[in-house]
């Protein structure tokens, strides 16, 4: 049976949104975790069925925020802060854009207490200062996304706000071909935190990729084998774009950005050390603070910073 041109052109056009709907819903970051039957079943008892989907869902994101600490012998709090603003004000936080607010509709969920002011007795929002003594926390108001820790005695510690997530164009939803960089789940953890993607972290990389190019980057978790764990990537594998690549179903929705290589497949793969890509759009901004006050700040969790505190106080 022939059809008419005005059908031809509709069974085209659904043909190829299934196709770019398809192809969206791979080159993303939907992950989800999967727990150990007996341990999901008692945490379903203890905190409730939603609730533990709620837990759930939100170990599957990082923080939107990087936790500072100052080194309170060489400069104070509020020098750091001022420091910080306008190193982020100017761009020098690997092009972090301090005052972008753009996320997708659903938000980022997982720091409640940050965005629905729960923990208003932890963070204090730091806007331009109008009282005589900024070198008082008190004095210390939002500004610019960047917050001083409230608890008692941890008043050396600063917060910067990141954004996300983020939906993002990959090469083969623009027409282009699509040139991918596989790397571990530990380097894909430090590049949601704002690192970039270093040598020593990628696992497998497409053919022909030269220093400059634009690439996806998506993480090879560990799977369970008949030697325990591991990711089944031996290091330099090729990627063809197809299903006969590592993990290639396990991957589906596992990208957290793209960025621009600054080697060459072969380099990368030569090179011990070094930055490999330089990510430029992320699922998840947070500034890197790579290289940036050295000696002055060090990046660290706040639980450990607590602990740390507990067991020898300042």
């Amino acid at each position: 049976m022939d059809m008419d041109s005005s059908s031809s052109s509709s069974a085209a056009t659904a043909a190829t949104a299934g196709v770019v709907a398809a192809s969206t819903h791979r080159y993303s970051y939907n992950p989800s975790l999967i727990w150990n039957p007996e341990v999901e079943e008692y945490f379903i008892k203890a905190y409730g069925a939603n609730h533990f989907a709620r837990i759930s869902e939100s170990l599957t994101r990082p923080s939107s925020y990087s936790c500072i600490r100052v080194n309170i012998l060489k400069l104070t709090t509020y020098a750091v802060f001022e420091k910080l603003t306008k190193l982020l004000r100017e761009g020098f936080a690997d092009g972090f854009d301090v005052m972008s607010t753009e996320r997708l509709p659903e938000g980022n969920e997982n720091d409640e207490g940050f965005q629905n002011g729960i923990c208003q007795g932890i963070f204090k929002l730091c806007l331009e200062g109008t009282c005589e003594d900024r070198e008082k926390k008190e004095n210390i108001v939002k500004r610019h996304g960047i917050y001083e820790c409230q608890l008692p005695g941890l008043d050396y510690i600063l917060f910067v706000r990141g954004s996300g997530p983020h939906h993002i164009l990959y090469g083969n939803q623009l027409n282009r071909c699509l040139k991918e960089v596989i790397v571990s789940r530990k380097c894909a953890e430090s590049v949601l935190r704002g690192a970039q993607v270093f040598v020593p972290g990628v696992l497998a990389c497409s053919s022909h990729v030269e220093k400059g190019d634009v690439v996806a980057v998506s993480v090879a978790i560990e799977q369970p084998n008949t030697g325990g764990w591991g990711v089944g990537i031996t290091r330099g594998a090729v990627l063809q774009g197809s299903e006969t690549d590592p993990q290639y179903l396990e991957r589906k929705g596992m990208y957290i950005g793209q960025g621009i290589t600054q080697l060459s497949r072969a380099g990368i793969f030569r090179a011990s050390e070094g930055v490999a890509v330089e990510m430029t759009n992320r699922v998840y901004r947070l500034p890197s603070f790579h290289d940036l006050l050295k000696g002055e700040i060090f990046l660290q969790n706040l639980p450990s910073i607590i602990a740390a505190h507990v067991l020898g106080p300042l």
